[in-house]
């Protein structure tokens, strides 16, 4: 059996393309993605797929770099296949982020392939069993836990595409035979000799090393790897089932959860994180012992995770959230007040604005929606905006003047404190707010009564058009 019977096997047994369709591949114009590049390329028709290719110049080796996206580009061109070129710059993410530059070439690439492609697609990437074995080292020393022992998965779903690894059964050796044997040529990225980057240091001089003990030693870690990923999906029904029972509006109720056994308790905590997290690559054990400790005591917190996210835990729900620089907006209504009709749309909410006469017969209609409310326009005597909580705003609760603070009001809704510097305000002055945005809540000074002779409707959704279902 050649390689390419080989490829096609572990293809159709690893169920990577029951749906035909198209396949976008990564390819970097090393050995490992050429490689996979001509696989593909050779096996679309029997496969019943249409071939993409997609490569990433990283702006890190200059002209070495720009000249790997030209080789690609031209070994895509000519079999037919069209090949985006996509150019970023991983050391200027890596600074703005505080992150490694491997991790910041490795997000961007991916974020390359998900631009170009739609959901519901797939993505093909060139790991084999090396790195396969590397990335089981790498997951067991940061102390990832259970499922970071399973390795990467020949199908995988990411950000709603299917990333398939059809050379995972190859060692490397074989696939640089492969090529070879072929008379086709490759590039060879100089950084990947470079051992400052961890995983560079597991494939130049511990894998090396276990290979000396046992010359399987990398096959053999694999193996394991899949046998644990067939035991990891047994034991994790439970889990699953628990998420599906108890997941809200990207929210997981804890509270039964608390009861459960440590072990239970870290695996759903783990499995909810992987689905709501960017990237799950830097979650380790720590963290996962940390928030399953916190989640058992019951008291709210917030807890901070690598890559700029956070976890709230609030009434009893666990939240993923990722934090802001600034989370401030404020919007104007002159137009308003000039035209009598206005909209502000962002990408988190869209409000429209409108004056117009009141008729008493229509005071039994007024709506008691979170998306949609009336008040008085004549009543509103100070100018007014959208934006988002500031210290010391109120609302007005009763004809005697008492006040509530806003803080009071989402404290008294249940409403968590990740959630209440998103919520537009409608706030008259410095601090009366007159709405809460997708809640029920309106100032009483500027309810509708027998007087009213303007209205102003007030009408909130979201940016993809649905209505409001806040608070």
């Amino acid at each position: 059996m050649d390689f390419t019977e080989k490829t096609e096997r572990f293809i159709r047994e690893s169920g990577m393309l029951r749906q035909k369709g198209s396949v976008t591949v990564g390819i970097s114009g090393g050995a490992d993605s050429v490689c996979l590049f001509l696989q593909l390329s050779d096996l679309r028709e029997k496969l019943g797929i249409e071939l993409k290719a997609v490569t990433v110049e990283h702006g890190i080796r200059g002209d070495e770099s720009e000249s790997d996206a030209e080789f690609s580009k031209k070994l895509c061109e000519s079999h037919g296949v069209h090949c985006e070129v996509v150019h970023v710059d991983a050391p200027g993410r890596a600074r703005e982020k505080g992150i490694s530059l491997e991790e910041a070439a490795r997000q961007l690439r991916y974020e390359a392939f998900f631009q170009n492609t739609e959901p519901g697609d797939v993505i093909a990437l060139a790991h084999h069993l090396e790195d396969q074995a590397e990335t089981v080292i790498f997951h067991m020393v940061r102390g990832s836990g259970v499922r970071g022992l399973t390795g990467m998965r020949p199908v995988s779903e990411v950000q709603g595409r299917y990333i398939i690894r059809p050379l995972l059964f190859a060692t490397k050796q074989e696939i640089t035979d492969e090529l070879e044997s072929l008379g086709q040529e490759w590039r060879t990225d100089s950084t990947n000799s470079d051992v400052n980057y961890a995983r560079n240091r597991i494939r130049q001089i511990i894998i090396p090393e276990l290979t000396r003990i046992n010359a399987g030693a990398a096959r053999h870690i694999c193996e394991a790897a899949s046998d644990i990923g067939q035991m990891y999906d047994g034991f994790t029904e439970k889990e699953d089932a628990y998420i599906a029972a108890n997941e809200s509006d990207g929210g997981l109720d804890c509270r039964k959860l608390a009861e459960s056994d440590e072990y239970t308790r870290g695996m759903v905590i783990m499995e909810y994180l992987r689905r709501h997290l960017k990237s799950i690559k830097d979650v380790g054990r720590e963290h996962i012992d940390r928030l399953s400790a916190l989640v058992k005591k019951g008291e709210n917190f917030r807890y901070d995770l690598p890559a700029g996210a956070e976890v709230f835990f609030e009434y009893g729900v666990l939240k993923v959230s990722y934090r802001r620089e600034d989370t401030g907006f404020i919007y104007g209504l002159d137009e308003l007040a000039q035209k009598g009709f206005q909209q502000i749309k962002t990408e988190d909410f869209n409000v429209t604005f409108s004056v117009r006469d009141f008729d008493l017969s229509e005071i039994k209609d007024i709506p008691q929606k979170n998306y949609e409310k009336w008040l008085d326009y004549d009543k509103i005597v100070k100018s007014f905006c959208i934006r988002s909580r500031a210290p010391g705003d109120f609302f007005t609760i009763d004809q005697d003047g008492h006040r509530q603070k806003f803080k009071d009001f989402c404290v008294n809704a249940k409403i968590p404190a990740s959630e209440r510097g998103r919520i537009p305000l409608l706030v008259s002055g410095e601090h009366h707010v007159l709405w809460a945005l997708g809640t029920q809540r309106i100032s009483e000074d500027v309810k509708l009564s027998e007087k009213t002779k303007k209205v102003l409707v007030v009408k909130c959704t979201t940016s993809g058009g649905n209505e409001s279902d806040g608070r």
